[in-house]
C-alpha cells in the first residue's frame, strides 16, 4: 500500500511538472509566432505540419515503445531531442519566421507522442487501475493550467524571453524524477505470443468506433484549440487572456481526470455521448461570443469533454487491445484526436478566417459535430453484440 502510495505521489509530480515544461513552450509558441510577424493563414499551415508529424510520430514512437518493452527508455532520449530542437526553434525563428516552417514539425515528431508515452508508463506502474491514473493524471493537467495562468500574466508584462528559461529548468528536474522513478516489467509471456501487427486494430470493433468517432470530434474542434488566439484577439484578448482561458479549463479537466474511476460507474457509450454534446457547446459559444469571458466558458464546457474522454480512451484500449499492441493503439487514439485531425482541419481554417472572420470556423465545426454526436446515439441504442 504504501508502495502504490508513493508510485503515485512520484507520477503525480512527474507529470504535472511534464505538462508545465509542455505549456511554458508549446503553450505559447502560436502567440510567439504571432509576435514574430506570422500570418493566421501561415501559423495554420504551420500548425497543419506540426500535427501531420506529431500523428507519424505517435506510430514511430508509440511502435518503438512496443519493440523495446519500455516507456521509459523511450521517454528520456525523446524529451532530450525535444528540448533541443525547441531551443533551436525559438532562437532561429527570430532571424527569419519561415524557421518555423521547418523546425516546428519536427518539434511536433517529438512533443506530442511524450504525453501518451508517459501515460502509458503510469497505467503499467498503476497496474491498470483507473482510480490511481485518474489522480496522477489529473496533476498533470493541473500543471499545465497553472502553467498557462502564470506563463500567460509573466510573459505579457516581461515578455517571451522567459520562454527558454522555464523550460529548460523544467527540463533539467524532469529528466531527474524521470532517471529516478522506476518502471513495471511488461506482459512478457502475453507479448511474445502475440505478432505485432497495428492492422489487427481495425479488426476490433469498439476500438475502431472510438478512433473514428474522436478524429471526427478532432476535426470539428482542432481549429479552435490551435489557433485560440487568434479567437480571442477577435473579442478584444490578449495573450493573458489566454493563460487564463487555459488555466480554469485545464483545471476543470483536472477535476473531471481525479475522479475518473468513480465516472467508469457511466456506461462508456453514454460517456462518449457527453464528450460529444459538450465539445459542441463549446463551439456553439465560440460562434456566439461577444466576449473573451464567452470563449473561456467554452473551453471550460471542452476540457469538461477532454476530461470525461481521456480516461474513457485510455479504458476501451485497455480493455479491447492486445498487450503487444497497448502503446501503439494509445498513441493512435491520441493522434487521430490531436494530430491527424487537426493536419486535416489547419489546411483549411486559416484560410477561412482570414476570409470570413475567426469565429467562422466555429460554426463550421458546429455542423460536423452532427456525425460524431450521431454516431454516439447510435452506438448507445445499438444492441450489444
Amino acid at each position: 500500500m504504501e508502495h502504490d502510495l508513493k508510485k503515485v505521489i512520484g507520477f503525480s509530480i512527474l507529470d504535472f511538472l511534464y505538462w508545465a515544461y509542455f505549456g511554458a513552450f508549446l503553450g505559447f509558441v502560436t502567440t510567439y509566432f504571432l509576435s514574430c510577424g506570422m500570418s493566421s493563414s501561415m501559423l495554420s499551415l504551420v500548425m497543419a505540419a506540426y500535427m501531420f508529424m506529431a500523428f507519424l510520430g505517435a506510430f514511430f514512437w508509440g511502435g518503438m515503445s512496443d519493440k523495446k518493452q519500455s516507456n521509459k527508455k523511450v521517454f528520456i532520449p525523446e524529451l532530450i531531442a525535444l528540448t533541443v530542437l525547441c531551443m533551436a526553434e525559438f532562437f532561429l525563428v527570430k532571424i527569419n519566421i519561415f524557421f518555423a516552417a521547418v523546425m516546428h514539425p519536427l518539434v511536433g515528431f517529438m512533443a506530442a507522442p511524450l504525453g501518451t508515452n508517459l501515460d502509458s508508463w503510469m497505467l503499467r506502474s498503476f497496474h491498470r487501475d483507473a482510480a490511481q491514473f485518474g489522480r496522477a493524471r489529473a496533476l498533470g493537467s493541473a500543471g499545465y493550467a497553472v502553467m498557462m495562468l502564470i506563463g500567460g500574466q509573466v510573459y505579457n508584462k516581461i515578455g517571451f524571453s522567459l520562454i527558454p528559461v522555464v523550460t529548460l529548468a523544467l527540463f533539467t528536474i524532469i529528466m531527474v524524477l524521470a532517471c529516478l522513478m522506476q518502471e513495471e516489467p511488461y506482459e512478457q509471456m502475453t507479448a511474445k505470443r502475440e505478432k505485432v501487427n497495428t492492422k489487427d486494430l481495425l479488426k476490433i470493433k469498439p476500438y475502431v468506433f472510438l478512433v473514428v468517432t474522436i478524429f471526427l470530434t478532432g476535426i470539428a474542434i482542432a481549429p479552435i484549440n490551435s489557433l485560440k488566439i487568434v479567437i480571442i484577439e477577435s473579442v478584444g484578448g490578449d495573450v493573458s487572456i489566454l493563460g487564463l482561458d487555459s488555466f480554469i479549463g485545464v483545471m476543470v479537466q483536472a477535476v473531471f481526470i481525479f475522479i475518473s474511476g468513480n465516472l467508469k460507474r457511466i456506461p462508456a457509450k453514454i460517456r462518449m455521448l457527453i464528450m460529444a454534446c459538450m465539445s459542441a457547446s463549446m463551439l456553439v459559444l465560440t460562434w456566439l461570443a461577444v466576449s473573451p469571458y464567452m470563449i473561456i466558458i467554452g473551453t471550460v464546457m471542452n476540457n469538461i469533454a477532454y476530461g470525461v474522454l481521456l480516461p474513457t480512451m485510455r479504458e476501451t484500449t485497455e480493455k479491447n487491445v492486445p498487450a503487444a499492441l497497448k502503446n501503439t493503439a494509445h498513441s493512435l487514439t491520441d493522434a487521430m484526436f490531436g494530430s491527424f485531425a487537426g493536419v486535416i482541419a489547419l489546411l483549411y481554417s486559416g484560410t477561412l478566417m482570414d476570409l470570413f472572420g475567426a469565429k467562422f470556423i466555429a460554426f463550421l465545426g458546429m455542423l460536423i459535430m452532427i456525425i460524431p454526436i450521431g454516431l454516439c446515439i447510435i452506438n448507445l441504442l445499438k444492441k450489444e453484440d
